[in-house]
């Protein structure tokens, strides 16, 4: 029997399957694990080894205190096997281990980062914020990246963008951005000059969250010291904009405005059915709104009733104040805007029509309290600005070319200052920049001097040095 066991012992031995040591996987509590090329390492300088492990989710460093490496794979071993059984707190403890403190991660903040810290503290409302994070993933997008957006690729895009480092958006980066979209508008000075005006847009927007008034100061002081130095886009300067351009309207404003009441104001013809005159007319208030009243668009899609003052003491006029849908941006935006008596009377009559209603524009879409989006009246907005552009305004905004031609209109009849009351603008600055008048309009009248001399008198010749001179200027 004993024969017999000792024969099936060596045909058991003869029939295993013997690994190769390159397919056996040690734990690192067995030193073979540690004679893996770069488990082990040694310090610049030193010729002992090094061994680096992680365990409930701390990674630690220790000094093995030997250059022999089969030595050190034991000592790896014994360091490891210690921390599991007692633990990071008394393997520092050791005397005979030297735990080196580990080297805590670089942080940095990428686009995507900073943009959800700003929207932390940020007051400034959601489209404007929006409108701020895309210049600036715009700019990381095209100058780092060299990508350009596409809405089919949007998350895509988007997830590259995000991850951008902050640091990477160096003044150098940017001017070579700047440069090459300025190159990409040719030779042609009136596109250079709306290329110089969407990278200042871009600049302005990204700009605004890093501003030291209205973000810096309200981030916490641990994000703050993770932004670079300097500041991206701090040492970043705006181009110069040709500042004498001033707004032309493409088609006289007055002639536009009779063009209006005579296809959009017009009574209703027997050929239309009461949703076609209702939208037509519809229309028609809406031009008057952006021109007579100088509304933007926003202003007039929610427009309430209880904002229009038609019996005002005063005279008609409409006020905009704060409603459940609406706040105008600043003061100077809620302030009174007048309306003139024919235009009041148009009001009356299209409210007394349309019934008790909360808005004077009717949709039957709500209102969008993120700000983003289409507006409450799209489909009126989208009518009139076909109308408007079939009728000679080649604007790239043709409703907001309205306010504008309004604006140029009372500039040139009433002074600026009467187009900055009814444009609401901040400051006189703003509206004389793209609406006063600049061109010589006056003339010197030196011509009539031409007609007074009489013909038989001579030209004189060259000066004569014995001659009366002239009287001199004061």
């Amino acid at each position: 029997m004993l024969r017999q066991k000792e024969t099936f012992s060596n045909a058991a031995a003869k029939t295993a399957i013997k690994l190769p040591s390159d397919l056996i996987r040690y734990p690192k509590s067995h030193m073979l694990y540690w004679k893996e090329e770069g488990r082990l390492f040694c310090q610049r300088g030193s010729s002992d080894y090094c061994c680096r492990f992680s365990h409930n989710g701390r990674r630690g460093f220790f000094d093995l205190n030997t250059p022999n490496k089969v030595e050190a794979q034991k000592r790896a071993a014994e360091r490891y096997k210690y921390v599991v059984a007692h633990g990071w707190e008394k393997a520092e403890q050791n005397p005979d281990f030297r735990v080196q403190a580990p080297v805590p991660e670089r942080v940095v903040l990428t686009v995507g980062g900073w943009i959800k810290e700003v929207r932390a503290v940020s007051l400034v409302r959601a489209l404007t914020l929006r409108s701020y994070e895309q210049a600036l993933r715009r700019i990381a997008a095209e100058a780092v990246l060299g990508l350009t957006y596409s809405i089919k690729q949007h998350a895509t895009w988007l997830g590259k963008v995000n991850g951008v480092l902050l640091e990477k958006l160096t003044t150098d980066v940017v001017a070579k951005w700047i440069k090459t979209r300025l190159s990409s508008a040719g030779a042609d000075p009136r596109a250079q000059e709306k290329s110089k005006h969407t990278v200042n847009h871009v600049l302005r927007s990204a700009k605004a969250l890093f501003s030291q008034k209205k973000v810096l100061r309200k981030v916490a002081k641990s994000k703050l010291d993770l932004l670079p130095r300097p500041i991206p886009l701090s040492e970043v300067v705006l181009l110069e904009e040709d500042s004498s351009a001033r707004f032309t309207p493409s088609v006289d404003p007055e002639a536009l405005l009779l063009l209006a009441q005579k296809e959009l104001g017009a009574p209703r013809s027997e050929t239309e059915t009461d949703e076609e005159f209702a939208f037509r007319e519809q229309q028609w208030i809406a031009f008057l709104l952006s021109f007579c009243g100088g509304l933007r668009r926003k202003e007039g899609d929610l427009l309430a009733w209880q904002q229009v003052h038609l019996d005002h003491t005063s005279g008609p006029r409409i006020q905009l104040d704060i409603t459940e849908h609406f706040k105008a941006k600043n003061k100077a935006h809620a302030k009174s805007i007048p309306l003139d008596a024919e235009v009041a009377t148009i009001l009356k009559a299209y409210r007394d029509r349309s019934g008790e209603s909360e808005f004077v524009l009717q949709s039957d879409r709500g209102v969008n309290t993120s700000g983003i989006g289409k507006p409450r009246c799209h489909f009126i907005w989208k009518a009139l600005r076909k109308w408007l552009r079939a009728n000679g305004i080649d604007d790239t905004k043709p409703v907001h070319a309205l306010r504008k031609s309004i604006g140029s209109l009372m500039a040139k009849k009433h002074g600026i200052h009467a187009a900055q009351r009814l444009l609401r603008h901040t400051t006189p600055a703003i509206t004389s920049k793209y609406y006063s008048n600049s061109e010589a309009v006056e003339m010197p009248g030196v011509g009539a001097l031409l007609t007074a001399t009489p013909k038989n008198e001579a030209i004189p010749g060259p000066a004569d040095p014995n001659a009366t001179p002239l009287p001199q200027a004061a």
